[in-house]
């Protein structure tokens, strides 16, 4: 015991290793773990920069799919500490009861977790109205953009598709980002045919529906790279600068991957042409003064 703190410290701690042992806490502990390892997973999946929005989407749906079945089957680190409790040791420590500590109920948690996961679904408005609500005039549209989207892409063709396939969700999706219909229409029903070169007319719908944005984690980014640039020993950057060298850190290659090279030699030659300009210039300025003193004389 450390005599060096007071008796209100010393039960403080001691209330501390209690309810660290407490078999509880060790529960709620094994259910805390296998959610967050869900939660966790599906996040890191919806950072990656080539995610489409209908492969978001199932990830999502899939989660909550994993967490309604928790519900009524346990996780691996729920088993665990269930058959740790039941035996009264975890780790080599020996667990004791505390009622004070509040017990998770299974279902309830991680129903209740799937249905607030179920709000942040994907929808085409601000996200405090969630998609579930039978208000929402947006439900529609949202839930023809996940039909739509993926018409775009091959794997979704059947075989020997018609000529007009899918015409109606090109030109819903058209209609959406604002694009010419009967153009993307057109591009569409060629695009089929010379898969994979990509005609003029469907390539604004193609660039249109990458630019959805799946979360803000590109933003994250932006900011991350901000802090890391502006520092107490560059602080007099310019915003140019700033935004030139963030956009280089998130989207420019590895330091070990990046070739110098032809942008020095790019640098190195537009160098060169513009001190031949400025001798040209002088030489230019030089005559025209000895053209004028010549002038003088006559």
């Amino acid at each position: 015991m450390d005599d060096q703190r007071s008796s209100k410290e010393k039960a403080k701690y001691v209330g501390l290793k209690n309810t660290l042992k407490s078999i509880e806490f060790v529960h709620n502990l094994g259910i805390l773990f296998d959610a967050l390892t869900e939660l966790s997973d599906l996040s890191i999946q919806l950072q990656k920069r080539d995610l489409s929005l209908m492969a978001a989407h199932k990830l999502i749906e899939r989660t909550i799919s994993v967490l309604e079945s928790m519900a009524n089957k346990n996780g691996e680190k729920t088993k665990e500490v269930n058959s740790a409790c039941e035996q009264k040791e975890f780790k080599g420590i020996i667990l004791e009861h505390k009622h004070s500590v509040v017990k998770i109920e299974i279902g309830q948690f991680f129903r209740s977790l799937s249905d607030n996961l179920k709000q942040r679904l994907f929808t085409t408005q601000s996200s405090h109205v969630s998609i579930l609500d039978k208000t929402d005039p947006y439900k529609d549209l949202f839930n023809n953009l996940l039909i739509d989207l993926p018409m775009l892409y091959p794997d979704n063709w059947p075989d020997n598709c018609d000529v007009q396939f899918s015409d109606i969700n090109i030109s819903r999706l058209s209609k959406i980002f604002q694009i010419d219909q009967r153009a993307s229409v057109r591009g569409f029903r060629e695009y089929k045919v010379s898969y994979p070169s990509v005609n003029t007319d469907i390539e604004p719908l193609m660039t249109a529906v990458k630019t959805l944005a799946i979360s803000s984690a590109e933003c994250e980014r932006s900011f991350s790279s901000m802090n890391e640039i502006v520092s107490s020993k560059r602080s007099v950057l310019t915003s140019d600068h700033i935004s030139l060298l963030a956009f280089i850190n998130c989207t420019g290659p590895p330091i070990n991957k990046f070739n110098p090279t032809s942008i020095l030699k790019l640098g190195y030659y537009q160098g060169k042409e513009l001190q031949m300009n400025n001798v040209v210039q002088k030489e230019k300025r030089k005559m025209k003064k000895n053209l004028i003193h010549l002038y003088g004389y006559v």
